[in-house]
């Protein structure tokens, strides 16, 4: 009945007007009606976005694959996971044809990944019923974000990033340009998740994340200050943008996100939340 429920909640979703249903979705979750005179905090900042039609503007840059020009044309290819294959019907697929490790990707949306870390405990058949569902799907229709309405679906594969240590996301916040700091998530795919919070410098921020723990502090990575070159390079068309990096021995990109969390992350103290959100007034910008 769960499953049910829930099916039907998004066939519903499809439905309803975005302003509507945005609007509802704010309601519950901060217990008040939405106001655009009353922007005050992060979480109020991303709805009054996810409100706007600019986010349309933004396809091309959550396009996992389409994104990898922007990211060559700014930074250049070294940064860019090896891609090993297009797939835009699951017959495209052939496991025979991938290496023993690799990662399979959605292009539009989140959460839509596949850590292939032994090829032989997989088969054929059940990659490509994975890949059919992935492509059947909307991610736009769930999360109501537009940046994802318009993207033409297609599913990636890509090189398996090594680490010794736990793959680690460092997530760098950007308004104009400028970091305003940088959320490193480490241990994701365990229940040990922790987030930690540094300066553009790496010193460390008395700051968290609503329902989320924190982990020790960490030594800066050696190469953290071409990171930062390459954030830079990469925010600098956008009036606000978050950008996914994996930090190894190599530097390489993850993702681009305009709406982080859908809205529905609340950064603490309050105090920072509310100055981080006064600092994100300025219409959207897209010089890319």
């Amino acid at each position: 009945m769960g499953l049910f429920l829930k099916l039907l909640k998004n066939k519903l979703k499809v439905l309803i007007p975005d302003s509507i249903y945005i609007r509802y979705e704010y309601l519950k979750l901060h217990r008040k009606f939405y106001s655009k005179k009353k922007v005050l905090t992060f979480s109020d900042r991303i709805f009054s976005w996810k409100l706007s039609k600019k986010l349309t503007d933004f396809s091309i840059f959550v396009d996992k694959y389409k994104v990898r020009a922007f990211v060559a044309d700014k930074c250049g290819e070294k940064y860019l996971p090896t891609l090993l294959k297009t797939c835009t019907v699951a017959e495209d697929f052939n496991l025979t044809e991938m290496p023993d490790k690799f990662v399979i990707k959605l292009n539009n949306g989140s959460g839509y990944n596949l850590v292939i870390n032994n090829k032989n405990d997989h088969c054929n058949a059940e990659i490509r019923q994975l890949i059919t569902q992935w492509l059947k799907s909307d991610f736009y229709a769930i999360s109501k974000e537009k940046q994802y309405k318009n993207v033409e679906q297609l599913v990636i594969c890509e090189e398996f990033i090594e680490s010794t240590d736990g793959l680690k996301d460092y997530k760098f916040y950007c308004i104009e340009g400028a970091i305003e700091f940088v959320q490193v998530i480490s241990q994701r795919t365990s229940n040990k998740q922790t987030h930690n919070y540094y300066s553009r410098l790496w010193q460390p921020l008395p700051i968290l994340r609503a329902g989320c723990d924190i982990g020790e502090v960490e030594l800066k990575p050696k190469n953290f200050a071409e990171a930062v070159v390459i954030v830079e390079a990469l925010s600098s068309s956008f009036s606000f943008v978050r950008v996914d990096l994996y930090i190894q021995d190599k530097i390489y990109f993850g993702e681009l996100t305009f709406t982080p969390g859908n809205g529905y992350i609340k950064f603490l103290p309050e105090k920072f939340d509310r100055e981080l959100a006064s600092k994100m007034k300025l219409a959207f910008k897209n010089n890319g």
